[in-house]
C-alpha cells in the first residue's frame, strides 16, 4: 500500500496536467460548437467532407447536433489518452532506473513482482480517471444542447471503447520498459508505434473498405466513435484488446524479474 501511496503522489503532478488542458480544450470546443448548433446550411454544407469524417473515425456528418460534433472531435479523446496511457505505462515502470532509485527500492524486502503490481495498479488507476474526467466534461459541457435520448450512452460506450484502446498502449509501454536495456527509449517507442497505428486508422478511413484487413493491427479501428454512437461493440476487437493487454501485463512481470536494473 506504500508503494501504491508514493506511486500515485509521484503521478499526480502528471495526471493533472493531462487533465485539466482536456477538459477545458472541450469545454472550449462546446461554445465552438454553440455557434453553429442546429443551423440547417451548416448540417447540409458538412455533406461534403464525408471522406474526412469517415479518416477521423466517424460517419456521423451532422456537425449541428452534440452527438455528431462530438464524434468529429473524439480525436482529441482517443489519441491523447492512449498517449498518456502509454507514456505513464514506459514511465512508471523505468523510473526507479531513471531516478537512481532503484538500489535503494529493491534493497527492501519486498520483491520485484509486487513493487510491479502496485506501479500497474497506479497506472491502470491514472488512465482510469483521466478517461472519466475527460468524458466527464464532455457530458457536462454539452448536455446544455439540444441532445438526444442516448446522449448519456454514447459517451459511456465510447468511455469503455477509450479505455481499452488505453490498457493495449499502457500494457505496451510497460512491456518495453522491462525488455529494453535503454529504458529510455520506451517512452518513445511506445508513442511512435501507437502514432503509426492511428495514422495507418486515418488511412483505412479513408479508402473507403479496401484496407479493412488491416484494421486487426491498429486499436484505433476497434471502438470508432461512430460504432460508439450505435453500441456496436466488436466482439472479436474486444477480445483482442483483451488478449493484448493480458499478455503484456503478463510479459512485463516475466521480463522485469529477469532484467538486470541499471543504476
Amino acid at each position: 500500500m506504500n508503494i501504491i501511496k508514493r506511486e500515485f503522489m509521484a503521478n499526480l503532478k502528471s495526471l493533472l496536467l493531462w487533465t485539466i488542458p482536456l477538459m477545458v480544450l472541450h469545454a472550449v470546443a462546446s461554445i465552438e460548437f454553440s455557434a453553429f448548433a442546429g443551423d440547417p446550411a451548416i448540417a447540409e454544407a458538412m455533406e461534403n467532407f464525408e471522406i474526412l469524417f469517415q479518416a477521423l473515425g466517424t460517419n456521423v456528418a451532422d456537425m449541428t447536433k452534440p452527438e455528431g460534433f462530438i464524434s468529429i472531435v473524439s480525436i482529441y479523446i482517443y489519441l491523447p489518452l492512449a498517449i498518456f496511457s502509454g507514456l505513464i505505462g514506459s514511465g512508471i515502470i523505468s523510473k526507479e532506473e531513471k531516478d537512481k532509485t532503484a538500489e535503494y527500492l529493491f534493497s527492501l524486502p519486498v520483491k520485484r513482482n509486487k513493487v510491479i503490481a502496485s506501479k500497474m495498479v497506479v497506472a491502470v488507476v491514472n488512465s482510469f480517471l483521466v478517461n472519466v474526467f475527460v468524458i466527464a466534461a464532455v457530458y457536462f459541457t454539452y448536455v446544455r444542447f439540444d441532445v438526444s435520448e442516448g446522449y448519456f450512452q454514447f459517451l459511456f460506450n465510447m468511455s469503455v471503447g477509450v479505455f481499452l484502446i488505453q490498457m493495449i498502449f499502457l500494457g505496451l509501454g510497460m512491456v518495453l520498459s522491462a525488455v529494453l536495456k535503454q529504458y529510455k527509449k520506451s517512452g518513445s517507442i511506445t508513442v511512435g508505434i501507437l502514432m503509426s497505428t492511428f495514422m495507418l486508422s486515418i488511412l483505412i478511413g479513408m479508402v473507403d473498405g479496401k484496407l479493412d484487413f488491416l484494421k486487426v493491427i491498429t486499436p484505433f479501428q476497434y471502438f470508432p466513435s461512430d460504432k460508439m454512437l450505435l453500441g456496436d461493440f466488436s466482439v472479436l476487437y474486444i477480445i483482442i484488446a483483451l488478449i493484448i493487454t493480458i499478455g503484456t501485463f503478463a510479459s512485463t512481470f516475466y521480463f522485469y524479474k529477469k532484467r538486470d536494473l541499471y543504476i
